[in-house]
């Protein structure tokens, strides 16, 4: 997963609600109580999830010429 496989954000989320794999090493908080594995994320929340990272975008911001090398 963190070797970039994963092109989208969309992606991430489906991972983590469903695409975690168990290892030695899994955190703790992918493990839950029920015995399942990964974040229970229903479509509606990815959906909003997205929603709300879409809004940390600032295009304006990134081509600002003051701010470049």
């Amino acid at each position: 997963m963190h070797n970039g496989k994963l092109n989208t954000l969309k992606k991430v989320l489906d991972h983590y609600a469903s695409g975690v794999q168990d290892s030695p090493t899994l955190d703790a908080a992918l493990r839950q109580p029920d015995g399942s594995l990964g974040i229970p994320l229903t479509e509606v929340e990815k959906q909003k999830i997205l929603a709300f990272l879409k809004t940390l975008d600032d295009p304006k911001f990134l081509r600002d010429a003051r701010f470049a090398e």
